[in-house]
């Protein structure tokens, strides 16, 4: 075993047994890691620190980062529905026969003719009326055999009526048993003509004597008579079952949401990349997520892609902002955004908008209760032509956690947490309230590295991401962040230390490492001074390694 490996174990063990109990405490990050995409190149699908489903997002059922998405989106605001929306009626299923422009109307989500009050519906092409069908003539139950081609115009029609003018007939006497014989013009009455003057009694009915057994009826369509009654004329109960069942026909979008059975899919395209902000009128790089659609039906809304960040974890009296920028490309935008907090799956609602354009804009949201959260972004788009093709494009950007600085102050946070490397990682340090355009600056010791330094705005704030250096030794450390306050000096200060290999052991805004509050328990001096002896021990003959090995000038940090 060589010195660099024993050294390697005696840091490690020092480490472990000085600090064991921080790790459990900081598992992720306190702030977002790769929120500017400008980790990878413009064209990669594959993101650092995020993670993309290029599917279908149903929302309320669609499992996201491990937590059943709820669907909080307000379905109620879509653009121009109500002049767009169309009802499940087909007006033009069939035409009605010897009728060159109606048709019955059919619902197509049931498969049935559309029936008021029993009576078919039907639409007037020309006009754009409504009429009901009705029966105009009671069809006679003929059979097939029987009087098949009776017609109401077989039937004579009474003789008309003597005028005042023409002579009035003899009255028949007493003694004349009969009545006068029917003279050539009048047909003799038989079982199958009825007599003139006569009604007509169908076969069969209430004054037919004939009680023998007769076939069932046969009909056809050219045994019934319709009559069709515009939708002006028909009664107030008429009107009212129209309205009901032409209301329950309208797809209404807060029962129907996202839900994919309203849509149909035949074909759909998602895809999250990172792009050239120049596309977008941005600086660096930007989060797209696209969506292609087509489908069987119309005036859908259906999300898709989503993408969802790493953990971080977020203090007391923090919030989230990020920048956006929504634009229908087959159809209106309809977008969805929130924290997730990954121990409950609570929801934060960050973002819900839908519309035809959004330019850039700014959106902020202050963090309730501390936790560790994830973003989760859902594209998606809503069929507003209702021609059934839809798509949408949506951009991220900048997404940052700040403090909120209602009153003077800064704060740093790490990109990474314990157990991840730390050398060369990101840290985000922010101002607010500060003197205006006043320095500020973050320092890594003990020997003293200025990590990055500048001035704040006209309102004195400030806000960046910036790199550790890639040599920071092992050991413990400090990140000290200063800006200038109206009474003074204000700072921020994290305290750290760093394994053999890089990795970060211990991280806390509160006190140096954590360990050193066992030393209040006598039983544990001689294991703690085990465990700093054994850290510093280490820690020289790594340095003293290095030292040797190193062929170019380095920064050394204690």
């Amino acid at each position: 075993m060589n010195k660099k490996t024993r050294a390697a174990i005696a840091l490690s063990v020092g480490a472990a047994l000085a600090i064991g109990p921080a790790l459990a405490a900081h598992a992720v990050g306190s702030t977002i890691l790769n929120g500017s995409f400008e980790a990878d190149a413009p064209g990669t699908t594959s993101i650092t620190g995020w993670t993309s489903k290029n599917q279908l997002i149903d929302l309320g059922v669609t499992s996201i980062a491990g937590c059943t998405s709820v669907d909080t989106s307000d379905y109620s605001n879509l653009r121009d529905y109500a002049d767009q929306v169309d009802d499940w009626w087909d007006y033009y299923s069939q035409q009605v026969p010897d009728q060159s422009t109606f048709y019955y109307v059919h619902d197509l989500l049931n498969d049935t003719p559309v029936l008021i009050l029993g009576d078919r519906l039907v639409y007037d092409d020309l006009s754009g009326d409504f009429y009901l069908e009705t029966t105009a003539v009671t069809p006679f139950p003929f059979s097939s055999t029987a009087a098949a081609d009776f017609t109401l115009s077989s039937v004579e029609e009474p003789a008309a009526e003597p005028t005042p003018s023409d002579p009035t007939p003899p009255e028949p006497t007493p003694t004349e048993p009969t009545p006068p014989a029917p003279t050539p013009s009048t047909p003799t009455p038989s079982p199958s003509t009825p007599a003139p003057g006569d009604e007509i009694v169908p076969p069969g009915g209430s004054e037919n004597t004939d009680t023998g057994p007769r076939p069932e009826p046969q009909l056809s369509p050219v045994d019934v008579a319709y009559t069709y009654v515009v939708e002006g004329d028909w009664s107030s109960a008429q009107q009212t079952a129209f309205a009901a069942a032409f209301a329950t026909s309208m797809p209404d979008p807060t029962v129907r949401q996202d839900d994919p059975q309203w849509a149909e899919l035949d074909e759909e395209e998602y895809s999250a990349t990172v792009i050239d902000g120049f596309e977008v009128d941005r600086e660096g790089n930007v989060l797209e997520l696209f969506s292609d659609l087509s489908a069987e039906l119309e005036g859908y809304v259906i999300h898709g892609p989503a993408v969802f960040s790493e953990p971080f974890t977020v203090g007391a009296g923090r919030q989230i902002s990020f920048d956006w920028q929504a634009v229908n490309d087959s159809d209106d935008f309809h977008i969805f955004g929130y924290l997730l907090n990954t121990d409950t799956c609570q929801q934060i609602e960050l973002v819900d908008a839908t519309g035809e354009e959004q330019d850039w804009t700014t959106t902020s949201v202050a963090i309730p209760t501390p936790g560790t959260y994830r973003f989760v972004f859902v594209s998606g788009s809503y069929d507003q032509s209702w021609g059934s093709a839809a798509g949408a494009l949506m951009y991220i950007d900048n997404i940052v956690q700040t403090a909120n600085f209602d009153e003077p102050g800064v704060d740093l946070a790490l990109a990474v947490g314990v157990g991840d490397y730390l050398p060369g990682s990101d840290v985000q340090v922010a101002g607010g309230n500060l003197n205006s355009v006043s320095a500020y600056d973050l320092v890594l010791r003990s020997t003293p590295v200025t990590v990055t330094e500048g001035v704040t705005d006209v309102e004195g704030n400030f806000l960046d991401v910036i790199a550790l250096p890639a040599n920071i030794t092992p050991g413990p450390h400090t990140l000290t962040l200063t800006g200038q306050g109206p009474s003074g000096p204000l700072t921020d200060v994290g305290y750290i230390t760093v394994g053999a290999d890089g990795t970060l052991l211990y991280y806390s805004e509160t006190g140096p490492q954590a360990a050193l509050a066992l030393t209040g328990a006598a039983e544990n001096a001689g294991i703690i001074a085990l465990a700093l002896l054994l850290t510093l021990t280490g820690a020289a003959v790594f340095e003293l390694d290095r030292r040797r090995r190193t062929p170019f000038s380095t920064v050394y940090v204690r």
